[in-house]
């Protein structure tokens, strides 16, 4: 099974319409269906956590869907991975190197430890970083992997 790397606005986008939601639920269903494995940093449940809070806050989402978006993540069984120390100085180095945050940068090492790449819609990460990470694609890229019935 292929693996693929996350960042926490693809996994906001499996339950909040937003701008690629589209390209984001066909990745789930493929998780889901079991012909990708979603892969990201335990931060990124904070992230994603945060985000709802966030979307509450403007009035996007109320309290109750909230916490149902909350479950359906952990409901989803993706791998989130730990904190490793070797990979946060990598991090911190390639940060320093590529002058993003410490953040999207853990989530590049990351897939270079899993030889894969990260998905992402972080139009200014893709931006800073265009033409010298081959890793990072942005999620509109994303092609479905499972066959489905037509």
């Amino acid at each position: 099974m292929e693996r693929v790397v996350v960042d926490s606005n693809v996994l906001i986008k499996w339950f909040v319409p937003e701008d690629y939601s589209v390209h984001a639920r066909l990745l789930r269903n493929d998780h889901l269906l079991g012909c990708v494995e979603a892969v990201a940093p335990k931060y990124a449940l904070l992230e994603f956590y945060n985000a709802l809070r966030k979307y509450h806050a403007l009035g996007v989402i109320g309290k109750d869907k909230l916490y149902r978006i909350a479950g359906f993540l952990h409901e989803a069984r993706i791998t989130f991975a730990d904190i490793e120390r070797s990979l946060l100085d990598e991090a911190l180095a390639y940060s320093l190197r590529g002058q993003v945050t410490v953040y999207d940068a853990y989530y590049i090492v990351l897939a270079r430890k899993l030889d894969t790449i990260v998905y992402t819609a972080d139009e200014k990460l893709l931006r800073r970083l265009e033409g010298r990470e081959q890793r990072l694609k942005h999620l509109k890229e994303y092609k479905a992997k499972c066959k489905t019935l037509e």
